[in-house]
């Protein structure tokens, strides 16, 4: 009985090693397939944020112009597309030629204010490769 007091704890100690080591194996081993994909020089700006994600567990940090404000642009441009497309609509029920205008020219303002963070982030994007 005392030799079971003593072979359990070996054994437990050895299994545990063994599988710390394998894990420790293929850490080092998915560490080095990332760094030699970071160095291929032909991967684009979300590649690159995903492996460096993986790499670091940490989200890669945003240009400036992405953030809340241009999520409030978006979302005011979203809601003005959508107004318009609905004065648009409501112009051709009422046969009003007002609702109409301002309708177009609503829709075509939320357009733009629905590509301008896009746009944005392109443009930088463009000038970080250069």
């Amino acid at each position: 009985m005392e030799l079971l007091y003593i072979l359990v704890p070996v054994f437990a100690y050895a299994a545990l090693k063994v599988v710390l080591d394998h894990r420790a194996n293929a850490r080092a081993e998915s560490l080095r397939l990332l760094e030699e994909a970071l160095r291929n020089p032909a991967l684009d700006r979300a590649t690159i944020e995903s492996l460096t994600h993986q790499l670091t567990g940490r989200r890669p940090l945003r240009s400036p112009g992405a953030g809340p404000a241009m999520t409030f642009v978006l979302s005011i441009g979203w809601v003005a597309l959508f107004v318009g497309i609905g004065l648009l609509v409501i112009s051709g029920w009422f046969h009003d030629q007002d609702f109409g205008i301002g309708g177009i020219i609503t829709a075509i303002t939320g357009f733009g204010l629905v590509t301008w963070p896009f746009a944005l982030r392109e443009l930088e994007a463009r000038r970080q490769a250069q």
